[in-house]
């Protein structure tokens, strides 16, 4: 059983002579403090059928491959690591810096458990979902040790508890780090007994989260197979990272609202509300509220959703688990769905020039894209961002008027919906920067071997697919979403706008950029360069902050032409840009 798995030969973490030794297998195996914490529950475990040598064993050298691979959470400590050493467990100091912040939410609303104690519990849960994007996807979603597990005689329910077991590792230590301080602080604030009900609440919101995980999984294993499902997965985990992106805006925004008359007085008690509904992690804060306030609403209703999410929780479990660990295998299948070339890829391919190969290259590079889940996973909620920045600016700007109609008339009338486009150029910069990385860049030494390689059109297409694939469409569908604000002709102004201004930034950011081949790297925290993004990122906000006063104080008829002016001579630029970058090909030293 020892030879189950293999260490790697070599780790690629920049470690020094004069670091520690790594951890060996049998260190971990005999020090390990997760795995002695396990020893306590062997009893249980084997009385259920668990063969807990074997699960001790599982459970260990997944740890210990945890802390050799190089990629496994590489993002928490900004890819400086040690060898041998879990990065996520030396990353955990980050979490707990954010619990300190939710401690001052706490002060800042002592008398109103659901929103104090909701907000550091719905930080918290947001916060576990985009971890599980980052780690727990791998290993909830790792296909590799089954084969080998079942033909070296482990049982199911002993696979399945050891996966569960080494899981919960991450999930108990996240726990830990970020609701250790908030839990401390609520003994302070609200007394022992709402101190004591809260830390019992958190910890069944910790499981709950959990078992959501492992529903949602299970769910879309079961219906989906091949390309497809892998698909769906890679969209599911982005829509988690761009809801986290929002929910760290959501207590500013409740905040502002709050002092405007919007909300009511946020520091005393508040009846129920339909968000408190909307966002489970709001359910747990039930039996505090209820103490605080000794009244059925908000407290009782809220309690009975809680004690509901713990009984389905309950009984959901057992045949998710079962249900997902069936249905692992179908993430081996190779895809057989054939690659779709919808009508607005192929009306962008018929804008870009004929000669010198330029459309192959453009269909290379979206292909590419579209492929890329860890492209999309890193690009799309900074692309997201700009719509979260819409909603951040609109709040602040709301009539302190406490009327319903005053709020809504300011809304529609607020000058936000005009410069709404250009609030989606400010991913631009991000998905320029993270073209040079990709799964596989050895695939790209096959252009080296060309002779006269022109490197000039590879990179013109993998940077216009930037803006036509990401930026452009996102600018479009914001600009007809102010349908409902603005007339239709002001509304393709500004689009026109933000197209002209977003191809602008695109060809720039580019330009500081190109020292770098496409595809080129693979990625790894420690190499982002935030010098070269923020230089792009200030470019950016200087470009649409122009735009946005052009757009507010121009008639709409000249803003029109304006942008037209700006699409159609941008397009035309970069139709002729980067004739002479000077950026190295993977493998085209061999060739010198």
């Amino acid at each position: 059983m020892m030879n189950l798995f293999k260490k790697k030969n070599e780790l690629d973490d920049g470690s020094t002579p004069n670091e520690p030794a790594p951890d060996t297998p049998d260190d971990l195996l005999s020090n390990s403090r997760w795995l002695k914490f396990f020893d306590l529950f062997k009893g249980f475990l084997t009385r259920v059928g668990v063969d807990y040598p074997q699960f001790r064993l599982i459970v260990g050298y997944k740890l210990y491959m945890d802390a050799v691979d190089p990629s496994f959470m590489s993002t928490v400590d900004n890819g400086r690591r040690r060898a041998g050493k879990n990065a996520f467990f030396r990353g955990l100091w980050v979490y707990a810096l954010v619990s300190l912040i939710l401690i001052m939410f706490m002060g800042m609303y002592p008398k109103n458990a659901v929103m104090s104690l909701g907000t550091a519990l719905l930080f918290y849960t947001f916060m576990y979902m985009t971890v599980l994007v980052q780690a727990f996807s791998g290993s909830l979603l790792d296909v590799r040790d089954v084969g080998i597990l079942e033909t070296r005689g482990v049982s199911e329910k002993t696979r399945s508890a050891a996966q569960t077991a080494h899981i919960l590792v991450y999930v108990l230590s996240l726990f830990l780090a970020m609701m250790t301080a908030p839990i401390v602080a609520s003994f302070f604030f609200m007394g022992i007994p709402a101190g004591v009900i809260f830390l019992i609440s958190s910890v069944v919101l910790m499981l709950v989260n959990y078992v959501v995980s492992i529903g949602l999984y299970a769910v879309v294993l079961h219906f989906f197979r091949g390309e497809r499902l892998k698909n769906i997965l890679s969209m599911i985990q982005i829509i988690i990272i761009v809801l986290s992106v929002f929910m760290y805006q959501l207590p500013n925004i409740m905040t502002q609202l709050s002092a405007r008359g919007g909300l009511g007085n946020l520091n005393q008690a508040t009846p129920f509300a339909w968000y408190m509904a909307l966002f489970y992690p709001f359910w747990f804060t039930g039996p505090n509220a209820w103490l605080q306030t000794q009244q059925f609403n908000a407290g009782g209703i809220l309690t009975i959703l809680m004690l509901a999410a713990m009984i389905i929780s309950y009984f959901v479990y057992g045949p998710a688990m079962q249900r997902l660990t069936n249905n692992l295998s179908k993430l081996s299948e190779s895809g057989e769905e054939p690659v779709h070339s919808g009508i607005f890829f192929r009306a962008m391919r018929r804008l870009v020039p004929r000669d010198k190969d330029q459309r192959t290259f453009f269909t290379l590079s979206w292909r590419m894209m579209q492929a890329d889940g860890d492209y999309k996973m890193r690009v799309y909620p900074q692309m997201a961002i700009g719509i979260v920045m819409i909603i951040v600016v609109l709040v602040p700007t709301i009539s302190n008027s406490g009327k319903q109609a005053d709020i809504l008339s300011v809304i529609q009338n607020n000058f936000v919906w005009s410069v709404a486009p250009l609030f989606c150029t400010i991913g631009i910069v991000t998905a320029i920067y993270f073209l040079r990385f990709s799964k596989n860049p050895s695939a790209m030494k096959l252009f080296a071997t060309i002779p006269a390689f022109n490197k000039s059109v590879l990179y013109r297409e993998a940077v216009r697919t930037v803006f036509v694939r990401l930026a452009a469409p996102l600018i479009i569908i914001v600009g007809l979403l102010t349908l409902f604000f603005l007339p239709p002709w002001k509304v393709l102004a500004n689009i026109l706008v933000g197209l002209g201004l977003g191809l602008l930034i695109t060809i720039i950011n580019g330009a500081l950029m190109q020292g770098t081949a496409p595809y080129s790297t693979v990625f790894q925290a420690g190499q982002v360069n935030s010098g070269a993004t923020l230089g792009g990122v200030l470019i950016a906000m200087v470009v649409a902050t122009i735009g946005g006063f052009a757009i507010v104080f121009l008639p709409w008829w000249l803003t029109l032409i304006i942008g037209l002016i700006l699409l159609v001579g941008s397009w035309f630029i970069l139709n002729h840009s980067y004739n002479n970058v000077h950026f190295t090909l993977p493998g085209e030293t061999d060739f010198e």
